[in-house]
């Protein structure tokens, strides 16, 4: 197993441990241990092989996840479960302390519950914020008398609660990003003359910048800035058409800082410099 970690100096942490019973080995889930964690910005754990399945819900701050190529942002609410076999990092995003709810778990059901939630990537889910704030005490309730019919209801509430995270990922979670990614889109359309921060786009979607790009060319069809260069296009052309303004002023209108900007994008999705395209949409000449 690999392990790199860094606690921070103000991290606040509780844990529960729960031993259970040798012939719970052949039950679907066994919890291994479960805690809350506040962690200051200094905070990290990186790791490879360790044979466990770990969930991570945040309660407040943000988090930051890496797993099977993929990263996302743990805002509150915000919900995934991973397999500890495989390269993860996670971490404070932000200066605020990331405050989150945490358990292991194994059993002869794990692996194919994080796989089925996660695809062959990295799903996260969306989730009421009371459920993370109440999970540590959940946990704490239902683990106090350790014994054989506790393990029984132990394995039936982790899979009851992986079915429901299950659902979400294919469902709430599919219908937010869209949602998200039609308001990005829209944020766009009426911003043309702004300078392009996909960080701050990013972030308004509670997501890292690598997976925004992947998630909006996927949905939207192109990435950002191509999406934003059509949209520069298309109104450069209403105002040549139907304007007096300079090719100059235009590119101002449509966000770029000189003529050249606009002139050599334009040129490329028309074919066309724009006082050509001008005189060709006025009828003044003819296409060739």
């Amino acid at each position: 197993m690999i392990l790199n970690a860094e606690m921070g100096d103000q991290s606040r942490h509780k844990i529960g441990l729960y031993t259970s019973l040798e012939s719970a080995e052949l039950l679907p889930f066994r919890l291994l241990r479960y805690g809350e964690f506040t962690s200051d910005s200094r905070y990290y754990t990186e790791r490879e092989g360790y044979r466990s399945c770990l969930l991570l819900a945040t309660i407040s701050g943000c988090g930051e996840l890496r797993y099977a190529g993929q990263e996302a942002l743990l805002t509150p609410g915000r919900t995934a479960v991973i397999d500890c076999s495989h390269y993860q990092y996670y971490a404070t995003h932000g200066e605020e302390d990331w405050k989150f709810v945490w358990f292991h778990f194994v059993g002869t059901a794990a692996d194919a519950f994080v796989q089925m939630i996660n695809g062959s990537g990295l799903r996260v889910m969306e989730w009421e914020r009371w459920r993370a704030e109440e999970l540590y005490g959940e946990l704490s309730a239902l683990t106090a008398a350790p014994g054989r019919q506790t393990d029984f209801l132990v394995s039936l509430w982790i899979h009851q609660l992986l079915s429901e995270l299950a659902q979400s990922s294919d469902g709430r979670t599919a219908a937010r990003y869209q949602e998200e990614m039609q308001r990005a889109a829209a944020y766009l359309r009426d911003n043309l003359e702004k300078p392009l921060r996909v960080g701050d786009l990013a972030k308004r979607s509670g997501l890292s910048e690598y997976h925004f790009l992947r998630v909006f060319k996927s949905i939207i069809g192109q990435p950002p800035y191509e999406y934003l260069t059509l949209l520069r296009v298309s109104r450069a052309k209403q105002l040549l058409a139907f304007t007096p303004l300079s090719v100059a002023e235009i590119a101002e209108q449509v966000g770029y800082s000189d003529a050249r900007g606009l002139i050599d994008n334009f040129k490329r999705h028309t074919g066309l410099t724009p006082s050509r395209f001008r005189r060709i949409s006025r009828g003044s000449e003819g296409m060739a």
